[in-house]
């Protein structure tokens, strides 16, 4: 079956109940936010038409997930610990390495590297 029509971004909303530590907690390891569009939303453009996005508006905040792709999975998860931020071990897929790390919501952000295409 193929696509009902073309899509060209995608914009991974995480939930959160206290605003200025989540913002912090990012922070630490993707810089100042990209974008602000209102009071208690913070945006970071994670590649060229991917967007992860901190929502504190609302009143309801479950856990939500995201993974992110990058190219030294090694390199990033050293960085991330040698800022204090706890990552967990690598995990090898066989066609994906993969590490956790959660922000102070419980939100769940993988790390992926593809390293087989079969």
């Amino acid at each position: 079956m193929k696509k009902l029509f073309p899509t060209n971004s995608l914009i991974s909303v995480i939930k959160v109940s206290d605003y200025a530590a989540a913002l912090a907690w990012y922070g630490a390891w993707l810089g100042e936010p990209d974008e602000v569009p209102m009071d208690g939303m913070a945006e970071w453009r994670i590649a060229d038409n991917a967007w992860l996005q901190l929502d504190a508006t609302g009143e309801t905040v479950t856990p939500s997930a995201a993974i992110i792709g990058v190219d030294d999975l090694a390199v990033y998860r050293t960085a991330l610990l040698e800022t204090g931020i706890a990552v967990g071990e690598i995990q090898d897929w066989e066609v994906v390495l993969s590490c956790d790390l959660h922000d102070p919501d419980g939100n769940k952000i993988s790390l992926a590297q593809i390293i087989s295409q079969q």
